[in-house]
């Protein structure tokens, strides 16, 4: 019978239409939903057999029109929770026979999935060339992992394994003009990237010297390469002189500046663009990271809060490598500090003018602004590693943070933790936000309020922020690779808390990151170690 079923089925799959009729049939004989859910009758070999006919009809045409077989599939996977009782199975029906079963229905389901994504992303590389560059990128970020190097690893292996096929057939889908382009593009950025690995084995003192001998060596090729982060972006050149190797705890990003020429605007109107390239790094969790800030200051907005957050591009464009936007008009805190021995109160009366002029308030107004956005995401994403490179500021004042290498559950060496406050500030930013020392300035009150109101309104909208993160749990990141992520980020929210509970509790988070020593001691070893000015 179930042989008879399955070539049956085969045979509906290589002309659907014609045997329409036939599948009608198959589905009509497996169980009804009535007989999947708990306290059913049992089902019968022939209804099962049927069913698993049914799965392998679809894992040979996932796309089929005919909603009857997905219907039966559906009904089925929602009967899992009933049917690991005894009272489900015809008897007798032995347990190896059981685990048989499902090891054949959860395959047949699996392929049919696996192939409507194959599907769905060979057609989405068909609306464009760039579009297709994009997705490529994104794939190559995809690996499947070696066995045995994190047990979190492992969860998607048969469906990371398909992407490679998937790519290849986009590669293959090109035009001669296109795959030239592609080509191209692809080794030039390639080559770039892979500077940060050479500089690795390198000291710190020849490292801006070791990009500049590698960027000489890098030809560019044709006027119609672009920017990944920025494909509106064509490049004409690359500044040799630009290189410079960035503070990280154990790698060596750097940041190049472009020469470049909008797409469709003046080819004469030639202007800088820099980018950061990263090897070794993870950047899908920068991705994830930067997914909820957008997320936050999508939320902001559309309740009315005047909070700044800046969620920059980044694109994986390799397994841990990848390509970062530079956050436009920016200088960290570190190279900030290169420059003169004050805090950021002394920094921005340099940059601003004196404390109560229009322009020094409106600038501290930015600081404000950006420095609450900041610590609703930090107090829900937990990003660790919060050192002054980290940390950049603008050119009217507001703060942006980068680098989002530990995030929810992980931190810097070896999960210390560290850091204990739920984010970053520092003694000489309360001396921006909090003129008193004592926490009972205007601008201190006002920073309250804006924490506070950007954590209500986040909590509004709290299952669509864990459910982004969710998708990810099986990705294999970092921040998904101890603890409970999922689970601490809900009780973050702390959902079970009336308004004003959690506007108390809000409060109490800044009152206790305010000039928390644990701050101070993570910049200490940081400049102690790095070399990263505090």
């Amino acid at each position: 019978m179930m042989e008879a079923l399955i070539e049956l089925c085969d045979l509906i799959a290589q002309n659907p239409s014609q045997f329409s009729d036939k599948l009608s049939w198959i589905c009509d004989k497996c169980p009804p939903p009535e007989y999947l859910s708990a306290g059913s009758p049992r089902v019968s070999r022939s209804q099962l057999n049927a069913v698993l006919a049914v799965a392998r009809f679809l894992s040979k045409c996932p796309d089929s029109t005919d909603l009857r077989p997905k219907s039966v599939a559906v009904e089925f996977l929602r009967s899992i929770p009933y049917s690991f009782t005894q009272s489900f199975w015809p008897h007798p029906f032995s347990a190896d026979y059981v685990t048989s079963f499902f090891v054949d229905f959860l395959g047949y389901v699996s392929k049919a999935t696996e192939l409507l994504v194959e599907g769905y992303l060979l057609r989405a590389a068909q609306r464009s060339d760039i579009f297709a560059h994009i997705l490529i990128w994104h794939l190559q970020g995809e690996t499947v992992p070696e066995v045995g190097k994190d047990p979190n690893s492992v969860k998607n292996g048969s469906f990371l394994e398909l992407l490679p096929a998937v790519r290849q057939r986009i590669i293959d889908g090109f035009s001669p003009k296109a795959l030239d382009i592609f080509r191209r593009e692809f080794d030039f950025f390639d080559k770039v990237t892979s500077i940060s690995g050479v500089l690795f084995p390198l000291p710190k003192e020849e490292r801006r010297a070791g990009i500049r001998r590698e960027l000489e060596k890098i030809e560019l090729e044709g006027e119609d390469l672009y920017l990944p982060t920025a494909p509106n972006k064509l490049v004409t050149g690359i500044r040799v002189d630009s290189g410079i190797p960035l503070q990280s705890a154990a790698k060596v990003p750097i940041m190049i500046t472009f020469n470049v020429v909008d797409r469709d605007g003046d080819k004469n109107d030639i202007k800088p663009q820099a980018c950061i390239f990263k090897v070794g790094d993870d950047c899908r969790q920068d991705v994830l990271a930067l997914q909820v800030i957008a997320l936050l200051r999508d939320i902001f907005e559309a309740v009315g809060l005047n909070l700044y957050l800046f969620p920059y591009g980044v694109l994986p464009t390799g397994p841990e490598r990848g390509i970062i936007e530079v956050v436009p008009n920016t200088r960290s805190r570190s190279q900030m500090g290169e420059t003169t021995d004050g805090g950021l109160l002394e920094i921005f009366q340099q940059d601003y003018g004196p404390v109560g002029s229009s322009s020094f308030e409106a600038a501290r107004q930015n600081f404000i602004i950006s420095s609450a956005g900041y610590a609703v995401a930090s107090l829900l994403l937990q990003p660790k590693d919060r050192h002054n490179g980290n940390l950049l500021f603008d050119n009217v004042g507001r703060l942006v943070h980068i680098d989002f290498g530990f995030i929810l559950e992980t931190s810097p060496g070896g999960n210390m933790r560290f850091e204990s406050a739920h984010f970053k500030l520092s003694h000489e930013m309360t001396q921006l936000l909090d003129p008193s020392g004592v926490m009972k300035s205007d601008t201190w009150n006002q920073f309250l309020r804006l924490c506070v109101k950007g954590y209500l309104a986040a909590r509004q909208h709290m299952d669509g922020i864990i459910t982004t993160v969710a998708l990810m749990l099986d990705s294999g990141l970092p921040c998904f690779s101890r603890g409970d992520p999922i689970g601490n980020l809900r009780k973050r929210f702390h959902p079970e808390m009336s308004e004003r509970e959690a506007a108390n509790f809000m409060t109490h988070v800044c009152k206790d990151a305010y000039n928390k020593w644990t701050t101070a001691g993570y910049d200490l070893i940081q400049y102690l170690q790095q070399g990263i000015e505090k």
